[in-house]
């Protein structure tokens, strides 16, 4: 009946073949392309893109994070409380070896002096550490560094000018040597004590901050994946279809998302509660027994070195009365078998040390300052020497037990972690794929 020429044979007007579209759909407004159901379509697509990705982006960023707390945790927080506590014992043991020397009165053994030696090397070896581990931003803790490190010149320097006046019978070397202790008692070891309490403080708050689930990357994912079935529930509805095969395989990634969330984030949680339960906590407390056991082997040999005088007999009755209160609670310090046994030898030393104190005040009240000096730096197995070096290193030994606990527990919550903020921005992107293909068949059928 039609042609598509100008004209028809009756000479009528013709009816354009492009006038069967109405005109104003092809030239619609965006406003009512919107509001069409092709619209619609784009806009949920889009919608539901971005909020894949969103969800890949933020776990990505808040696994990130904690990743990065629990390896700031491990590389440097933990060594530096680590390096104070051995920076603390590493001096105590240079003041008790250089002390034990002019107790005895006689030519310093070179046993004494390697001890000496050995426990100076080792503190300028924890202060190196220390320094290295501290962070640019922790002026507190490089203050307290730097002002160790310039007392530890000045204690290494008395002591080598008592050594020298005492070498030659002048008494004067006793002065010196009373000097550097008090130095190193009042100054050094505090600054020390210091330093370990608050970057083991760190420690403790960094555990339990990692302690706690994603909540915030759990909460967004499952909002996704609300928001995937509210759609896919949509679709079904408008195209009269069973499923959409593109937004389950989403909904299917948002899913598995959020339960390698919930797994890896329970397994990092109970790892890092254990780490601060079972190594941390009684880290702290057998570390502050160690101090406490190296005060009261200061106060004991000071008391010789000072006849007399009732203020160092004073401290150590009163930090071994601490100290037997934390040995007493050896059950209680770990709930684990971590360090029990060390804990265990650590209290028979510690019963074996008094023991010998006794007999050392025994003697100091009889008048008999060479048998004190016997009991108190003599090289029999009953002698107090003997007994606080199988003290110290009992406690020695049930440090490094605990701490290796503490860094296993710190490696099994980073590990647990380590993939998961590479692996959500894999499945965001994977799901914004799945939805795009879910709904582009869809919008097909509008051209």
């Amino acid at each position: 009946m039609f042609d598509r020429g100008d004209t028809r044979s009756g000479g009528g007007r013709l009816l354009y073949e492009s006038s069967l579209v109405e005109p104003d759909l092809q030239r619609g407004s965006p406003r009512e392309f919107l509001a069409s159901t092709p619209g619609k379509l784009s806009v949920l697509a889009a919608g539901l893109i971005a909020a894949t990705l969103v969800a890949g982006v933020i776990t990505s960023t808040v696994i990130g994070a904690r990743d990065q707390r629990t390896e700031n945790l491990r590389a440097h927080t933990e060594p530096l409380a680590n390096a104070a506590q051995g920076l603390y014992s590493s001096l105590s043991i240079a003041d008790a070896a250089v002390t034990s020397s002019f107790i005895s009165g006689a030519i310093e053994p070179l046993a004494v002096r390697d001890r000496y030696n050995q426990a100076i090397g080792d503190a300028s070896n924890a202060l190196v550490t220390a320094t290295y581990g501290v962070s640019s931003g922790d002026v507190e803790s490089l203050q307290l560094l730097t002002e160790m490190s310039r007392h530890l010149a000045v204690y290494t320097d008395l002591i080598a000018t008592a050594r020298a006046n005492d070498n030659v019978g002048n008494p004067v070397g006793v002065a010196y040597l009373r000097e550097a202790s008090a130095l190193t008692q009042n100054t050094i070891l505090p600054l020390a004590e210091r330093l370990y309490a608050e970057q083991a403080r760190a420690v403790a708050d960094t555990q339990t901050h990692t302690a706690q689930l994603p909540a915030t990357a759990i909460t967004v994912t499952t909002v996704v994946l609300i928001a995937l079935a509210i759609a896919h529930m949509y679709l079904t509805r408008k195209f009269r279809r069973r499923c959409n095969p593109g937004l389950i395989v989403a909904a299917l990634l948002m899913v598995s998302l959020i339960v390698w969330l919930v797994v890896a984030g329970v397994v990092s949680t109970s790892a890092s509660e254990r780490a601060r339960t079972e190594g941390t906590q009684p880290l702290s407390v057998v570390t502050k027994a160690r101090i406490l056991a190296q005060q009261a082997r200061a106060d004991e040999t000071l008391a010789l070195l000072q006849p007399g005088s009732d203020s160092s007999e004073g401290n150590y009755v009163r930090h071994t009365a601490a100290l037997a209160e934390i040995l007493g609670q050896n059950s209680n310090i770990t709930s684990g078998h971590a360090a029990k046994a060390a804990l265990a030898d650590a209290s028979a030393a510690f019963d074996g040390w008094r023991d010998a104190h006794q007999a050392l005040q025994r003697n100091l009240s009889e008048g008999d300052y060479q048998g004190a000096a016997n009991v108190a730096v003599g090289p029999g197995s009953l002698a107090s020497t003997a007994q606080f070096r199988s003290l110290d290193e009992a406690l020695e030994n049930a440090i490094t037990e605990l701490r290796a606990e503490e860094l296993a527990f710190m490696a099994r919550t980073y590990r647990s972690m380590s993939l998961l903020a590479v692996g959500s921005i894999v499945i965001g992107v994977l799901a914004g794929f799945a939805v795009a293909g879910g709904i582009r068949p869809r919008l097909s059928e509008y051209h």
